[in-house]
């Protein structure tokens, strides 16, 4: 499998996992669009950022963005990488985000907006809340954060859509995996034993060893950890599809500074 084969099979899989991840990309792309400087490139930050698939959409619509990803993950930086069609218009970096200093491993580069998806719920909620608190020192003025991701509903307030919603979502992924996509854990092993990627493919397991499941948290966190942040205009993005303004938990967070 080449490099550009497994990228595409890990858009397949994803999207197995996401119902209509085209469709909140596009309203993340409209967002930018409207904060893009009149006078110079949008530069995007990507939080989490995998093998750049956000990034590589966000090249894809604005033509001269600068965009730069950050992840830990070493196989998917490697994807990212050797797939990569935008040269140096988009950057790789490999940076924890549950890290206090992310920000400033970062440099002293500033952004029009950062961007997330699928992404920021490996964090733990206190990792979530730091994070936001640091977003202001890379973004400038007016800069945005969108964040797009299955913000889930509560097992004890929304026990009954919950349970709608995690049917659904079963539904969708069998559905996806009977059309031809690779199961989250078949794509890993297929990305773990790539001819050449064998120094990623130790890394990778020495970084996730002792990983954990983290505590999921909901909207409401979210929203109020940017608002403690400094950040005004806190909402969300309903994903437009049809008549249908939002597909159950799959929500795209928004968040302006002054």
């Amino acid at each position: 499998m080449s490099p550009e084969e497994l990228l595409a099979a890990w858009h397949a899989q994803q999207t197995a996992f996401i119902e209509f991840r085209d469709q909140r990309v596009r309203a993340m792309l409209e967002v930018l669009a409207a904060v893009k400087p009149q006078d110079r490139p949008l530069r995007v930050l990507d939080l989490g950022c995998g093998p750049g698939s956000l990034c590589d959409a966000v090249a894809d619509r604005f033509p001269d963005a600068e965009v730069v990803g950050v992840d830990r993950d070493p196989i998917l930086l490697r994807l990212g990488r050797d797939t990569n069609r935008h040269g140096e218009r988009m950057r790789l970096v490999d940076l924890d985000l549950a890290d206090p200093g992310w920000a400033q491993q970062l440099g002293p580069e500033r952004f029009d907006a950062a961007v997330s998806a699928t992404a920021l719920h490996w964090l733990s909620p206190a990792e979530l809340a730091a994070l936001y608190v640091a977003l202001p020192q890379v973004l400038n003025p007016g800069g945005v954060f969108l964040n797009a991701d299955h913000l889930y509903f509560d097992d004890t307030a929304e026990s009954f859509l919950r349970e709608v919603a995690e049917t659904e979502r079963e539904r969708f992924r069998l559905s996806a995996i009977e059309a031809g996509a690779m199961t989250w854990d078949a794509w890993w092993d297929a990305a773990r034993s790539m001819p050449g990627w064998e120094a990623e493919a130790r890394e990778w397991e020495r970084r996730w060893a002792d990983k954990s499941p983290t505590v999921k948290v909901s909207l409401e966190f979210h929203l109020s950890a940017l608002r403690a942040a400094g950040f005004v205009e806190t909402s969300h993005i309903y994903l437009s599809l049809s008549h249908i303004y939002r597909w159950f938990d799959d929500v795209v967070v928004f968040a302006r500074l002054p």
